[in-house]
């Protein structure tokens, strides 16, 4: 994507609809994306000097991002801007993880034991993935009282995928979510 108001509009689609997964093994759950994600997903919590960001709720940030209050040009000041870079490279991509495709894998039962460093991700229960070009884009989906999408991580390699329990997709129904308005 070109910029960070790029992914954010992008990221508008993803709000109207719910996501049905159906795994082998007779697994489903459903997953729905909210303002208030976009700003974990795109790693924006690292920007620490960027002072937009700051004491801001991510529901805030998303709408300001939205509406230009906070521009590409601020975000790519941050001298820690190289750490979220690829993500806004590829975040174009990620309507691709919930949209089926017969090359959709699914990691469950996610195992960060397995990996070979510390992780921060504590509450995945499930990753989408799928290679792009020379890289890996995953989007966790985190499991408290619901399931909700994590985070999304550019990597170069197969670090989160090596070892852990992969399924099948065995498809994904796209469910229209009803405005507030039409309830």
């Amino acid at each position: 994507m070109a910029t960070i108001r790029d992914c954010a509009i992008l990221y508008q689609g993803l709000l109207k609809k719910k996501y049905k997964f159906t795994l082998e093994n007779n697994i489903s759950f459903t997953l729905e994306f909210s303002p208030a994600y976009f700003y974990h997903l795109l790693g924006l919590e690292k920007l620490t000097d960027i002072t937009q960001l700051r004491n801001v709720s991510p529901s805030k940030v998303y709408k300001d991002i939205i509406s230009g209050k906070i521009a590409h040009s601020t975000i790519q000041k941050s001298k820690h801007f190289e750490l979220i870079s690829d993500r806004i490279q590829y975040f174009e991509n990620l309507p691709e993880l919930v949209y089926f495709d017969k090359s959709n894998k699914i990691i469950i039962d996610f195992d960060k034991d397995k990996l070979d460093f510390n992780s921060l991700l504590k509450n995945t229960k499930y990753i989408l993935y799928k290679r792009f070009d020379i890289k890996y884009i995953h989007l966790t989906i985190g499991s408290k009282l619901t399931l909700y999408p994590e985070t999304f991580i550019v990597e170069p390699g197969s670090t989160y995928i090596s070892e852990q329990t992969l399924l099948d997709i065995l498809s994904i129904d796209i469910i229209e979510r009803q405005s507030a308005k039409s309830k």
